[in-house]
């Protein structure tokens, strides 16, 4: 049965701004792990356009839904002629294990920046957590055989993102099996379980798969695919508040998003990209209900962030 795309012109005047949306509905529900399912989310783009001709664009690897990260860098953006773009698929955890999952990525950011005449050779690829995950492999995906529209952005800004799934796979098992705090058990078996599933078992029996799935992975020569990086302005920001994670997750410094980061630019600079830079800060992670978190957007400095971007 096909699925029927619908397109929608929204205006959102609490941001003084127009958003033109193409989705695809949602129908069904995503397996993660045995009893951990989620409903399907409405596939496709959000664009927020600008005032006068937009010069590029933000793109973000979510819905337009999660407004905790999208509204202040929206007017900010805007202010700077930059539209911003949300790209996403049916799955709000999607993690691109599939070459079409990312052609499709690639097909609704090609179609949003064509139709409202975006340039789009301007581009940030953006995201917090699993988001910058998957900004980071469809830079990488722009420069592969499979990528339709090599769609090359200038920059990527990444905020704690897990990139060495090889090290994700252990941490996520390890704070699973242990059990010493719900929140972490709980996304360590399902996370742990999924990589499984779609790498086609675990980093001891395959781990090639790991290897060529992974952004960046420490255990490889010249860190996997980093080689792919090296000529993209990249940022990673990350709060390595190893103290907040020991109290209030029993985890550590492996366990902690920070080293993929730090990891994945030291690569990149000995690589030879000199536009790359790890953004380190204190006291800043505070989630949208006001409590203290390191792995939160909020770090980021976002009018910093678009200077230095049109800067490049």
């Amino acid at each position: 049965m096909h699925r029927i795309c619908f397109l929608l012109l929204l205006s959102f005047s609490c941001l003084g701004q127009k958003a033109v949306s193409y989705r695809v509905p949602a129908n069904g529900q995503i397996t993660l792990s045995d009893g951990i399912e989620i409903p399907q989310v409405d596939a496709g783009y959000t664009i927020f356009l600008t005032e006068n001709k937009a010069i590029g664009a933000v793109v973000f690897f979510h819905t337009e839904l999660d407004t905790a990260i999208s509204n202040s860098i929206i007017n900010l953006a805007r202010q700077r002629d930059l539209a911003t773009l949300f790209v996403n698929t049916e799955n709000s955890f999607e993690f691109l294990f599939e070459v079409k999952k990312m052609q499709e990525l690639e097909s609704y950011i090609y179609q949003a920046c064509v139709n409202y005449d975006v340039p789009i050779d301007n581009l940030l690829f953006s995201g917090m957590s699993l988001e910058g995950t998957r900004a980071l492999k469809m830079a990488i995906f722009s420069k592969s055989d499979d990528s339709q529209n090599h769609i090359l952005p200038k920059a990527v800004a990444i905020c704690d993102a897990p990139l060495d799934m090889v090290r994700f796979w252990a941490e996520t098992d390890k704070a699973w099996r242990m059990n010493l705090n719900e929140v972490a058990a709980n996304e360590g078996q399902w996370v742990s379980h999924y990589l499984t599933k779609n790498l086609g078992g675990k980093p001891a029996e395959v781990i090639t798969n790991y290897i060529n799935y992974s952004p960046f992975c420490y255990t490889a020569e010249y860190g996997g695919n980093a080689r792919f990086l090296k000529d993209i302005a990249i940022r990673a920001y990350t709060e390595p508040d190893v103290m907040w994670w020991i109290e209030n997750r029993g985890k550590d410094y492996y366990s902690m998003n920070s080293i993929d980061a730090a990891a994945l630019i030291n690569q990149i600079k000995i690589d030879g990209n000199e536009h790359a830079e790890l953004i380190l800060t204190e006291g800043k992670g505070i989630r949208p209900d006001g409590s203290r978190h390191p792995h939160s957007w909020s770090i980021v400095n976002e009018p910093e962030l678009l200077n230095w971007f049109l800067g490049l």
